[in-house]
């Protein structure tokens, strides 16, 4: 079904010069001032100046506030025209009903939808049946994004106002709005389940990278040490000093025993070659002397050889063990930094796939929602009396179509 919004923005705008005429006293231009003649021959320039130098004199009148503001809503001038509304309601307290309506209608035009809706409860508290006010507070909650609230207050409106001429284009709106609030509720909780899974593989790859990878790295580094542990007491110092320490002493026991058999019989030789030859024979046994006295070690000092190589070992260990330590903790750093990378992986193709959701998610809502807020802006009446631009520009709605 197609919704032909035509004819709406006219027949609102009937409504507000009606109840601005009977605002100003009489038909015409009976009873008005200067500026507000300038204002209702269409010359919004001119009106805002002489209404100002009025009011500045003390000519006011009932309307003066308001036909102020509304000359410069007509040029563009929304600040002042919201500046003109608020003087007005602190001079005149008695008007705020049509001056809170007008000035919700200017924070309309700038977007300020929250503002707006405050303006027009502001008019419905000075006056509960001016349902115009009503009707725009509903277009402005739409726009604001308060789909809720904005549909019962067009339920209320349509309840009020059983005979309005929009009744059949409302009740069309309200049925979208019922749709368009399913359908977010409904893709709210889709997609929190869809986080909550995405949540819980996170968890399970996390838990799963650090079983395949953590663990059986620091098994490996423990296996290296205990292999090379068990390969030979000694064989790290066997590397170093190319023997084992505890056959030294052995060693120069045997070498001690041979020379000592070899200085025997040296001596022996040594003993007639002396009778021969005399001074001769002295150096050769001086020299024979002295390389026993090198070869030759006495017990302390076997046993401080001994000390000094278990030092030497003991030593030896306190590196190993060091290095072992280190080892330790540079397994385990580099192994806390690859699990730092893939969560970091992990989050980052998480958060990937959560931003597209989330912008095919707005892109949608964007476009739902600008169909919704054109029929609200259709609907928005005006109660200026000479803002017949826009009452032309007719609106055309397959908007079951569009929003199903």
């Amino acid at each position: 079904m197609k919704i032909k919004l035509k004819g709406f923005i006219l027949v609102a705008f009937i409504l507000s010069c009606t109840f601005l005429s009977g605002q100003a006293g009489g038909a015409g231009n009976v009873g008005l001032s200067r500026g507000e003649s300038l204002f209702k021959e269409n010359n919004a320039k001119d009106a805002v100046q002489v209404i100002e130098y009025e009011i500045l004199n003390g000519q006011i009148s009932d309307n003066s506030y308001n036909f102020l503001g509304l000359g410069y809503y007509q040029l563009g001038e929304y600040e002042k025209s919201l500046d003109a509304f608020r003087r007005g309601i602190k001079a005149q307290p008695e008007n705020v009903k049509i001056l809170s309506y007008n000035m919700g209608n200017t924070f309309y035009a700038i977007k300020d939808y929250n503002s707006a809706i405050n303006c027009y409860s502001d008019a419905l508290k000075a006056d509960p049946l001016f349902y115009d006010a009503l009707l725009n507070r509903a277009n402005a909650l739409l726009m604001s994004g308060q789909l809720v609230s904005a549909k019962e207050e067009y339920v209320d409106f349509l309840t009020k106002c059983p005979d309005n001429p929009q009744h059949e284009r409302i009740e069309l709106l309200i049925k979208a709005l019922e749709e368009e609030i399913a359908r977010r509720e409904e893709e709210a909780r889709l997609l929190a389940e869809q986080n909550k899974a995405q949540w819980e593989e996170y968890d399970g790859n996390l838990s799963e990278k650090q079983n395949d990878d953590f663990m059986p790295f620091w098994e490996e580094v423990e296996g290296g040490f205990e292999t090379a542990g068990k390969t030979g007491e000694h064989t790290e110092w066997e590397k170093i000093h190319n023997e084992n320490p505890d056959l030294l002493a052995d060693n120069k026991n045997e070498q001690k025993l041979s020379d000592s058999d070899h200085a025997e019989k040296t001596n022996d030789s040594d003993w007639e070659e002396y009778e021969n030859e005399g001074s001769a024979v002295v150096v050769e046994e001086e020299a024979v002397t002295d390389e026993e006295n090198w070869l030759t070690f006495s017990d302390d000092e076997l046993n401080e050889m001994d000390e000094l190589a278990k030092q030497s070992r003991e030593e030896h260990e306190k590196w190993l063990e060091n290095e072992r330590r280190r080892a330790q903790e540079i397994a385990t750093r580099e192994a806390q930094a690859r699990q730092r990378e893939q969560q970091s992986a992990l989050e980052e193709e998480r958060k990937l796939r959560e931003q597209m959701l989330e912008d095919m998610r707005k892109s949608e809502e964007e476009r739902r929602k600008k169909l919704l807020e054109d029929v609200a802006n259709s609907l928005q009446g005006s109660d200026s009396t000479n803002l017949t631009s826009g009452a032309e520009d007719l609106i055309d709605y397959d908007l079951e179509g569009e929003l199903d």
